[in-house]
């Protein structure tokens, strides 16, 4: 049982470790200004507010007692948040200005723009990844968002919506009162049980019976989708009702759900998939 622990725990932070690292150019260049700190800074204040510091992070991050944790959790994958502790930026930035200062000055601004190019090179483009957007409003989440929190927001009750999964970290930021059937484990891929649910409404035609199973399941009375998603029964057979439309996503609410409000019923306004 020890070999097990020790395998999978030193597996799993060298793999946390890889994964927060990403191309490896950003923490490599950390890691050399943080020796350009220890040997070519005298400021003793700077070397233990930079350098003791960021040691300290990595040992205690490195540290052996928690693959006991690992082996035992099933949310060991958290452990790389230790990481956000690391001073990346400040150390960066503060070793690239020593650099450019230490320089006949006629050269300072060449300097500055190689020091720009290279932390861009170094980088990654953040809105390549699908669960990030720029920002359209002062809570930099999408405006559907918003609309949608605001369409199921009740005053003093905490209210349950499936929406699609590049919605799902917005939704979290944003409102504390709306909830959903699965959550970060979804995108991390843990917990299948809880996930369920989302595997249904990825697939190109969505099981209709399945889903509101599941949706009732877990007493979500709310269900966002994609305006082109596709079912193999019509939603309104089993009480799914159509409530409004926000962009390319469609609202419904299941009229069998208890939530505390009126029940809406079928009008003209209903849409039929």
């Amino acid at each position: 049982m020890i070999t097990d622990i020790v395998t999978k725990g030193f597996n799993a932070v060298i793999e946390s470790y890889t994964e927060f690292q990403g191309t490896g150019l950003i923490v490599t260049l950390f890691l050399a200004s943080l020796l350009f700190i220890c040997y070519g800074t005298r400021e003793q204040f700077i070397k233990d507010i930079f350098v003791k510091y960021s040691l300290f992070v990595l040992i205690i991050f490195f540290l052996p007692i928690w693959y006991v944790y690992i082996y035992f959790k099933s949310d060991y994958e958290i452990l790389y948040r230790i990481l956000w502790l690391l001073p990346i930026g400040i150390v960066i930035c503060y070793t690239l200005v020593e650099l450019i200062y230490k320089i006949p000055e006629k050269f300072r601004t060449a300097a500055f723009a190689a020091a720009v190019v290279l932390l861009v090179i170094c980088g990654d483009y953040v809105y390549s990844v699908e669960y990030f957007s720029r920002a359209e409003n002062e809570y930099h989440v999408p405006d559907v968002v918003v609309d949608i929190c605001k369409e199921v927001e009740v005053e003093g009750k905490e209210i349950r919506v499936a929406v699609p999964i590049e919605l799902l970290s917005y939704v979290r930021q944003y409102s504390a009162t709306v909830f959903m059937p699965y959550g970060r484990d979804t995108i991390m891929g843990l917990n299948p049980g809880i996930s369920y649910l989302q595997v249904l409404l990825s697939e190109e035609v969505i099981d209709t019976p399945e889903m509101v199973h599941e949706l009732r399941d877990s007493w979500t009375p709310y269900l966002v989708v994609r305006s082109d998603a596709k079912f193999t029964e019509s939603l309104a057979e089993y009480d799914l009702v159509y409530v409004t439309s926000f962009d390319n996503y469609d609202m419904y609410l299941d009229n069998e759900t208890n939530i505390g409000l009126e029940y809406l019923r079928p009008n003209k306004e209903t849409k039929e998939n």
